[in-house]
């Protein structure tokens, strides 16, 4: 039972590399479509802007938490109740996770749907 974490964690981390993915894609395709109906295809410079300058807290959590798993577990007593698969786990969801509000913030749908009105 205590690769059941490691487990659920992996497959939620999958969850979240194809859903940015799949964000990626549609925002591309709609800034396409954009484009061929005489609208702006790119997002507001606001709203780059805005995404931009988040990316640091983003990039932090990430690097934050992480650190905290990692350090958690080598330094207490989490290797009882946590595998090493466990924790490989739960730092690939984190990394994915991550990676999601990153792709999330970079390819973002709705200053382009304010914009094309």
């Amino acid at each position: 039972m205590s690769y059941y974490i490691g487990i659920v964690a992996l497959v939620l981390g999958a969850f979240y590399f194809w859903r940015s993915a799949r964000h990626r894609k549609l925002v591309i395709s709609a800034r396409e479509r954009a484009d061929a109906n005489g609208g702006r295809g790119e997002v507001d410079p606001v709203w780059t802007a805005m995404g931009m300058s988040f990316m640091p807290l983003f990039l932090f959590y990430g690097a934050f938490a992480s650190l905290l798993l990692i350090g958690g577990y080598f330094l207490s007593d989490l290797k009882i109740y946590l595998s090493l698969f466990d924790l490989f786990g739960l730092l690939i969801l984190v990394v994915a996770y991550t990676g999601w509000i990153i792709i999330r913030t970079h390819y973002n749908k709705l200053g382009l749907d304010f914009a094309n009105g």
